[in-house]
């Protein structure tokens, strides 16, 4: 009888543990393909965006896709870390190089443990979160390609934007992420 109860429980509780995606990636992506300025990755563009040419990306950014009416961006940029940190960050994991990120960002106050977002996408690892409210969130995602760390990070630049809308936002974030080649 206590056998029948342990294993319902550990089924249970590996039900609840499973990976689940903070947001879907069902946002339609077109062929077009951009490449990070370091070619460390390629990805798709998602429909509705469009992706700013090497002469126009800023120096800072290994990427940039900008909605095709200017209302919202979503950057890549490499964070540039000291050895001691990298170490660190292969010793912990992508939890550790995304609070690194959230004191970069001057959020103010670091993001609680369950506003992390750890997923993955086969053998790419990410890890989320969140900073901000309303038409100011912005979603932050950092990744590991080729021994080099980066960050993604979509937000909203014009315009009020309901919580759908930003939860849209992210999905697309999301749909770009998925389509990511190392």
């Amino acid at each position: 009888m206590y056998r029948r109860f342990f294993y319902l429980f550990l089924g249970l509780l590996g039900i609840a543990c499973a990976v689940h995606y903070p947001y879907v990636s069902d946002y339609p992506i077109t062929p077009e393909i951009f490449r990070a300025r370091d070619g460390n990755f390629t990805g798709r563009v998602p429909h509705g965006w469009f992706c700013s040419t090497d002469d126009t990306l800023a120096p800072a950014l290994a990427a940039w896709l900008i909605k095709d009416d200017f209302s919202a961006s979503l950057s890549i940029r490499e964070l540039k870390l000291d050895p001691l940190t990298i170490k660190n960050v292969q010793n912990d994991g992508l939890s550790l190089l995304a609070s690194i990120s959230c004191g970069m960002n001057g959020s103010g106050t670091p993001f609680r443990d369950n506003q992390l977002q750890e997923f993955s996408y086969g053998d790419k690892r990410y890890a989320g979160y969140e900073i901000g409210s309303g038409t100011q969130g912005r979603r932050i995602v950092v990744f590991s390609s080729r021994g080099k760390y980066y960050e993604c990070e979509i937000r909203a630049m014009t315009g009020t934007w309901t919580p759908q809308e930003m939860n849209r936002l992210f999905t697309i974030q999301q749909s770009v992420l998925a389509s990511l080649n190392f």
